[in-house]
Parts: C-alpha cells; structure tokens; sequence
C-alpha cells in the first residue's frame, strides 16, 4: 500500500526547482513496506517522495515522478515486471536500480533495456543523494537550439498549409496519443515530412528523438540496423519517434515484418533502445500497381490508428500565390532583404504551372528566383523553374475556340504559359531556345554506311541489359505473390490483386517480347525525306484514347516548315513510337508531356538536322539507380531500341532526368 512520508520523518534539505515553487516527485520502490522509509531517508528523498511497492495499484494514480528508485530484491520478478510496465509511462523519469553486490551484475543482465543507473545496496547514500538532486533540481527549460528549432517547424508549416484543414491533425497532436502511430499520406512534396516534424515536435513525448529513415532500398535486417542505431543514441533515451518516409517502397516481406514490430515491439536484438517509441510514415495517396511500391494492407491499418491525408497542389489552385508570397518574405527576412513581391503576371503564370512537384517544386522555383536576382517585383521572364525554363520553345497560341476547362481530360495544344511553361521575353524570329539548339560536342559524325541498328557490341550489351530488367522485374512481383498465395488465398481481397498484378506483368513481358521481335526483324535503313512532324502527328492521335483516359496534358510545338529528316520511315516511327510509349507509360495520371521538332541550319557535323525533343514527368525510382553509369538510358528496353535506331540512321540521342523527376529525351537527325 502507497504510503506519503511525513516531513518530520526525512532528512529535511533545501530544494531548487526549474518551476517556481513546484518540489520534484521521487518514488521510492521496494516490495517491504518497513525498508520503504529507510531507503527515503538514505536518499534524502524529500517531503514529495511517493512510497509503494512494485505493485501497488496506488501508482498508477500518483504524480508523474522525475526519479524513480527501485530496490532489487528476491527473484526480481515483482521489480521486473514494474519498469516493463512504468518505463514506457514515465519515460522522462530517471531510474535508479539498487542491488546486493551479488545480484548486481544479473540485475544488470535482466534490466537490459532500461536505462537506469545501477548502485550495489546499501548505496554510498552522498553519492545516491547527489544524483537524486541532479534529477530533481534540473530546469526543464527548452535550450535556445531546441527553440529554435521548434519555430523554424512552426513557421514552415504555417507557410505550407496555413489555408487547409487537416482532419486528423488535432488528435496526432494530442499529447494522450503521444504513443500511437501516425500515417501521413500525399504525392512526394506535399509535406509529408514536415507534416511528421511537427506532430513530433508538439504533439511527441517532451525531449525525444526524431529520426528519418528513408525506406527506398532497404531489407528487413537494413531496418532494423537503421533504427536499432538511432535508437542507441543518448539522445533518445527520453523517447523516440521513427519517421519512415516512402514506407510502401519496402518489400513486402519486409512491410510484414514492419508490422509485426509495431504491434509486438522490436526483436530482443535491439537492445538498449528508448523506453517509449512512436511510429510515424509517410506513403503515397492511392499505392501504383507494382507491388514494390505496394502499401500492405496489414501494415497500413498497424500504422493507420492515426491517417492525415494531404491534398496535392493541383486541387489548391488558391494556394499558389499565396505560398509563394508567404515564402519570399520568409526568404527575404531570412537573409535581411527588403521584401519583395510578385507581379501579378508572374503569380498568373505560377498559378498556371501543373506542379507536379507540388510545394516543394514551387518553394524551389521561389527560392531560386529570389537567389539569382535582386528586383523588388519580379516579373514572369525572371522565374526560375527547374531548368531555367531553357529547354521550352517559345509559346504558341491556343487553336481558336478550345475549351481551356477540358485541358486536363485530353491532349492539348495551347500556350506554354497556360500549363507552366517558362514565359520568356519575346525573341528574334531565328532566335533558338538552347535545348532545341543543335550541340556540336555532342554529334556523331555520319557514317557512310548506317549500320543495322543494334550491330555493335555495345548496342548488343546494352540491348540484353534493358531485356532482362524488363523481364526481371514482373518476374519478380510474380514470385513475390506466388509466395504468399498459399497462406493469403482465403483473403478475396489478396486473390483480386494478385490476378491485377500477374495479368499487368505477364502482358508487360508480351509487350516487350513483341517489341523485340519487331526490333529483330528491322534490317538497313533505306534513308528518304521523312516528315517527323506528321509521323509524331500520327502517333499522338493514335494514342488520344489513352490520354484522355489518363487526363494527361499533351503540348507539342511541331516544325511545320521544314520538318523533314533523311531516314527510315517505318523504323523512325518505331523509334519514336517506342519512346513516346515509354514516357505515357511512365507520366502519372494527370501528368503531363511535351514534344516539339525544331530544323536547324547547322546541326550534325556542321550540316543541317532535325531535333526533336521528348520531356516527361516521372517518379524518381524511374530516373537515377543509384549505380553509377546505370540509368533509365540502360534500363528501358524501349529508349535502347530507339537509340540503336537513332544510331543506325546516323543520328545521336541521348536521355536524361532532371532534379525536377522529369526525363528529357533529345533526337538529332540529319535533315
């Protein structure tokens, strides 16, 4: 039974506090009641002391305590069975285990997580006195670093969703809650992260951890190895909260054992770890169709006891003008300029721009604008997009009487500035914009006898390389849930998905095959005028059904004037069409492409060509691979089959991925 000692009974000494007029709470735990005083007088306790025994049910009503001294005696199963049971609630408190000289290293072996100091009793009681004041005279104070840390948080977030409401936010942050999982979903920039700072930063447990682990590319044991060394830092021994961004890019397998260490807790492998742990991810909005990037449903409903979902850009069309001039006063005040603003052209433009990288493009294009100039109103030709908006021709006009409401349910021609293009000072009629500029140091000298495409030994290596990746990766969904089919077929849910995701690939690997097959049958080109504006007319109108049903925005700004090209009719349209597949194939739904053809007088080895340019938006696992010279030039068996083509017709291409998640693709043809 909980028994208060009285003041005349204790060592009386003068206290401190960090709160004015408020003693610090010691609780002094033994399973006897007569060694309760003497061990509140041997630590000067205090006339705040609680005194019970391990497991008095009195505790749970009893102030939250800054120490907790804990005497280890008998079999320990009471003691253990009390810091199992309190460590996780009062993870702020600081424990103190007193053990015989005996039992001292076998109390260290049993309490192996808890983060205590260990004395032999009975204790030095100047030396358990000294560290009992340490504890309780302590200001709670936040540091200056903590402070600020902590505005910086809620200054951001203010700037990045001061006009939306969050449903679901209010109870992340409640403090009660401090323990349960939170699962922030949205597209990648919408602020996911920042979505998961703030709730640990005011709605976690006071002075914990938060790490980010960033799941792309790791297995089970990689997890576990992240976590279990954020967790053994010092830092975290008041608490931890484990951000995992991008959590359904894990393995199945390895989501499956996620889930069973929130539900269960981590494996004993992970010792030393904080006494309270808070899970927090972030996903994606509705998960896409290959299983690698696939949510599972157990995981997601272990992590979902709290869901924010986070809308993305395009459906806070009032949002655009505003963050931006929330974020350049930020700027400005930051670096001690003069504010400055936009005009309200510039704001026009910025609100017509799709973002697909929703706030965190468009913070990148504000900041990048404001660092490279130093007009007090900024006007729509000093925007800074990704690229400096260098590879856009220049605008064109919309076709009289076009609906600009339907622009995301079919493929538009309009102008750039309509759907984010950088508008830029008007130009020279013969001025050329630099992606659309022909590049010497990048031209291959003809040949005087093209090749059959794929001939040379490195279009041989690069061909099989782009066939098994092609091939591998459907094959391995496949496997992936062929082995869970056995103990999941009862599950109607499972069944549906796994028929989606095998008929998906199968038809994925036919598609390839076929494509090669073509490939394969494709002999010397019979080089002719070709007119690859019509031709890229005829396979976008092919492809019209699929991109209205997709609502993507299709811009091209097609030559019209000399729009020929010397080549093989039937294999540049295999080409192109291989490519423009590809980028359909790749851009997210509402995404958008854009193609343009450009003649220029001096292109290919100092003689007249053809460019045509391919730009596209596409998710970032798509773009680099993280291997060194690996890239989606390698990897896409549709851009190695149009590049052999390219080669064969004595052209060069080439591919590659902006900062932006977007690819752009370049043709020279010889014109």
């Amino acid at each position: 039974m909980r028994a208060r000692a009285a003041a005349g009974d204790l060592i009386a000494e003068p206290h401190l506090s960090g709160d004015a007029g408020r003693m610090a709470s010691v609780w002094i735990v033994h399973r006897d009641p007569e060694r309760r005083q003497p061990l509140a007088r041997l630590a000067g306790a205090g006339p705040h002391a609680v005194l019970a025994g391990p497991g008095d049910p009195e505790l749970d009503a009893a102030p939250a305590p800054e120490a907790i001294v804990l005497a280890v005696v008998g079999d320990f199963e009471r003691e253990l069975e009390f810091a199992h049971r309190a460590a996780a609630r009062h993870a702020e408190a600081a424990w103190f285990l007193l053990a015989a000289p005996a039992d001292v290293e076998e109390a260290r072996r049993l309490f192996d997580t808890l983060p205590a100091s260990l004395l032999s009793f009975p204790a030095d009681a100047q030396r358990l006195r000294r560290s009992l004041a340490a504890v309780r005279y302590r200001r709670r104070a936040q540091t200056l670093s903590e402070r600020r840390a902590r505005d910086a948080v809620a200054a951001r977030f203010a700037r990045w969703f001061e006009d939306l409401e969050l449903p679901g936010l209010l109870r992340a942050l409640d403090p009660k809650l401090a323990g349960v999982p939170l699962l922030a979903r949205g597209e990648p920039g919408t602020g996911r992260g920042l979505l998961a700072s703030y709730v640990h930063t005011f709605g976690g447990a006071e002075g914990a951890r938060l790490v980010r682990i960033a799941c792309l590319g790791l297995d089970a044991p990689g997890l576990l190895a992240e976590i279990t060394r954020a967790a053994r830092e010092p830092e975290a021994r008041r608490g931890l909260t484990i951000c995992l961004d991008e959590v359904e890019s894990l393995s199945l397998p390895t989501q499956r054992q996620l889930r069973d260490w929130i539900e269960s807790g981590l494996p004993p492998a992970a010792q030393g770890l904080a006494p309270a742990v808070r899970w927090i991810a972030t996903a994606a909005d509705a998960g896409p169709a290959d299983p690698v990037d696939f949510l599972d449903l157990g995981l997601a409903q272990a992590l979902a006891a709290l869901e924010v979902r986070i809308p993305p850009l395009r459906a806070r069309p009032d949002a655009v003008a505003a963050f931006a001039e929330r974020t350049a006063a930020a700027w400005c005040a930051a670096h001690g300029e003069v504010p400055r603003r936009l005009s309200p052209q510039a704001r026009a433009l910025l609100e017509a721009h799709p973002w697909p990288g929703n706030l965190r493009e468009l913070e990148g294009v504000v900041v990048r604008t404001l660092a490279g100039g130093c007009s007090q109103e900024i006007d729509p030709g000093e925007l800074r997009f990704e690229g400096s908006g260098e590879e856009w021709p220049e605008p064109v006009r919309a076709r009289p009487g076009e609906d600009r409401d339907a622009r995301d349910a079919i493929e538009v021609i309009a102008a750039p500035e309509a759907l984010g293009a950088t508008v830029r000072p008007p130009r020279a009629p013969d001025e050329t914009p630099a992606a659309m500029a022909p590049e010497p140091e990048a031209a291959l000298e003809p040949e005087p006898s093209p090749p059959t495409p794929g001939a040379s030994d490195e279009s041989v290596r690069r061909i099989f390389g782009a066939v098994a990746h092609e091939v591998r990766n459907p094959l391995v969904a496949i496997r992936t849930f062929s082995q869970l089919l056995p103990e999941r077929f009862d599950d109607p849910e499972f069944r549906t998905r796994f028929a989606e995701i095998v008929g998906d690939d199968v038809g994925r690997i036919e598609r390839a095959v076929d494509r090669l097959s073509r490939f394969a049958a494709i002999g010397t080109p019979d080089r002719k005028p070709v007119d690859v504006s019509a031709l890229l007319e005829t396979l976008l109108e092919e492809r019209r059904d699929e991109i209205q049903a997709r609502r993507l925005v299709v811009l091209r700004e097609l030559e019209r004037e000399r729009p020929e090209a010397l080549g093989d009719a039937g294999q540049l349209r295999f080409a192109l069409e291989a490519l423009l597949d590809k980028a359909l194939e790749l851009v997210p739904e509402r995404g958008d492409v854009y193609v343009a053809s450009r003649h220029h007088a001096d292109g290919l080895d100092g003689g007249p060509c053809l460019r045509v340019l391919l730009r596209f938006q596409s998710p970032g696992e798509v773009l680099p691979t993280g291997v060194e010279g690996i890239s989606l030039a390698e990897t896409a068996l549709e851009v190695v089959l149009a590049d052999a083509i390219v080669r064969s017709q004595g052209g060069v291409m080439s591919a590659r991925a902006s900062d932006g998640r977007e690819t752009v693709i370049l043709i020279d043809l010889a014109a």
